[in-house]
């Protein structure tokens, strides 16, 4: 954009650095949702992780005889 504006008035008109502009901004709104969505799917992968690994963790707690439990109070 600094360098368009440079040209503004040189090579460019006031519509052409309007056009641009916006080409830009919504470039910039595409890349910024883009990435709130990824950030959206990660933390909803996540937070499916953690909630399958604490309900297993309840089922082994409940469970005195399996092995992973064991392996864990080893360590």
């Amino acid at each position: 954009m600094d360098k368009v504006m440079q040209e503004l008035g040189k090579s460019l008109t006031d519509q052409d650095v309007n056009s641009l502009a916006a080409r830009h901004f919504e470039s910039q709104q595409d890349l910024e949702n883009k990435w709130t969505n990824e950030l959206k799917q990660s933390t909803a992968i996540q937070k499916q992780e953690y909630q399958e690994w604490v309900i297993k963790l309840h089922q082994d707690l409940k469970n005195p005889n399996n092995s992973s439990i064991r392996y864990l109070i080893l360590l």
